[in-house]
């Protein structure tokens, strides 16, 4: 067994921190979306909120310790690794024996800082649709690792693929909802670029109060928010379902629901996905349900069931099918396609008492 290094991060990482996953993802048909210039810059930023501990025997495996300021927890991220349990107990031995030192009480993850990035692990053999854009996709002895280090399922998501023959009767069951949507408060305004570019201000406010009381959610910057969620985002969001909902009597943005065409059957990687390019070119075409809020102060109104109405006008004319996508186990988002016949994927943030 190669032996593990602690390497607190100092302003850089090591090149074998990127070539790791070139060894696990080998012979998968998914990797990690990883560029080493950006990855390197969140870094730094995030050492001004969190002590960083990277753990590595530099060929085989790669775990990051983050030990944020301001909790109570430790944190895992960057967490990859071939299929050897002496290897990762090593590894984690390690990590739990600083977390202690420094009094944590808990260790969660696979978590890479924060809920905007990437998080969770997919449980399971991969599903039909193999892998939408941003899901998480991992080895599958990667759970199995976990639990036999004494991790075990905290936070529980799931995915779930509605079939083209399952549509119609989902428009049966909606019939009410989709006859109400227009009698309801709110203005709609379609997601694209351009409206993206007038709301960003409000966007990122609105982002941040949706889930700020979400499990594992830590605010960012406005500069990393846009970062990731910019005029070029909005661009691979499909118009026609995806949308903001505006109180008038408020003037504010008060929900939200970004909606897209799984591009991956047309792999675009690294090139950006549009969607007036891209869209008119997939074969098949499935609409990915991926982020759905309402504002604490507006919730109890069904907003999150009309945002679901609103993405059905024109679903029929422009998809064959939907994915609703990373929705936790205990969210009201969930029960949108409840009693609707579904293929089910799973994944889980793992956790363990220290």
């Amino acid at each position: 067994m190669s032996a593990i290094e602690q390497l607190p991060f100092q302003g850089s990482l090591p090149a074998s921190f990127f070539t790791i996953a070139d060894r696990v993802y080998a012979d998968a048909a998914f990797r990690p979306q990883e560029k080493p210039a950006a990855v390197e810059q969140l870094f730094r930023a995030e050492a001004a909120r969190n002590d960083l501990v990277l753990y590595t025997d530099h060929r085989h495996l790669r775990l990051v310790g983050i030990f944020p300021h301001d909790g109570s927890d430790a944190h895992f991220g960057y967490w990859e690794t071939t299929d050897d349990l002496p290897l990762n107990e090593a590894a984690f031995g390690l990590l739990r024996a600083e977390a202690r030192r420094r009094g944590r009480v808990r260790l969660m993850g696979p978590l890479n800082f924060n809920t905007f990035y990437a998080y969770r692990l997919r449980l399971g053999a991969p599903p039909s649709w193999g892998q939408f854009d941003q899901e998480p996709a991992n080895p599958a002895y990667y759970p199995t690792l976990l639990q036999r280090l004494g991790l075990a399922p905290g936070l529980t998501f799931e995915s779930r693929l509605i079939r083209a023959d399952a549509v119609p009767a989902a428009y049966l069951n909606k019939a009410d909802l989709l006859g109400a949507l227009q009698q309801i408060p709110f203005d709609f305004i379609p997601l694209n670029p351009d409206t993206w570019r007038t709301h960003e201000t409000e966007l990122f406010a609105l982002v941040d109060r949706i889930f700020s009381a979400n499990p594992a959610y830590r605010s960012i910057s406005r500069a990393q928010f846009e970062q990731l969620y910019n005029p070029s985002f909005a661009a691979k969001l499909c118009p026609h379902t995806s949308v903001l909902f505006r109180d008038r009597a408020a003037g504010q943005l008060v929900a939200l629901s970004f909606c897209q065409p799984n591009y991956a059957p047309l792999r675009l990687d690294p090139t950006p996905p549009d969607f007036e390019r891209d869209y008119p070119r997939l074969p098949h075409k499935t609409m990915l349900a991926k982020t759905v809020g309402v504002h604490p102060d507006f919730r109890q109104q069904q907003l999150m069931s009309y945002l679901g109405a609103y993405g059905m006008l024109r679903f029929r004319e422009l998809y064959d099918d939907a994915i609703f996508c990373l929705m936790r186990a205990d969210n009201f988002s969930r029960h949108f396609t409840d009693g609707l016949p579904a293929e089910t994927a799973h994944y889980a943030l793992f956790e363990q008492v220290l």
